[in-house]
């Protein structure tokens, strides 16, 4: 995984179960990283791992500006989901992070939760 974190913000998860909710069950939304390895995943699982957080809000990374990384502090591991350019939650996403920038000026970008 590259190491060009180029922002980041913070989204609620309601928005983004509702985010991708949105989306067809078997739209590609992105790639869940385990163990250095990269495996596609649909918007129905995304769902399902999204519904099984016990947290309020979860961080994304912005990434050379490509592509974007959720960390979601699911039990018993964490899961990082890698969502790039190609899918809908890309545009979704790039819109909320300018949202973000907009309403916290002079925000360094770092999440760190």
């Amino acid at each position: 995984m590259p190491n060009g974190r180029s922002g980041g913000f913070v989204i609620e998860l309601a928005e983004l179960k509702q985010l991708v909710q949105s989306l067809a069950s078997a739209t590609a939304v992105g790639k869940i990283v385990r163990s250095s390895q990269l495996r596609p995943v649909n918007a129905g699982k995304v769902a399902r791992i999204v519904e099984d957080c016990k947290v309020d809000r979860v961080a994304v990374e912005e990434q050379d500006h490509r592509f974007y990384v959720i960390r979601l502090p699911n039990e018993p591991e964490a899961i990082r989901l890698m969502v790039g350019s190609e899918t809908p939650l890309f545009l979704e996403l790039q819109q909320r992070h300018a949202q973000w920038m907009n309403e916290h000026p002079g925000w360094n970008g770092w999440v760190a939760f």
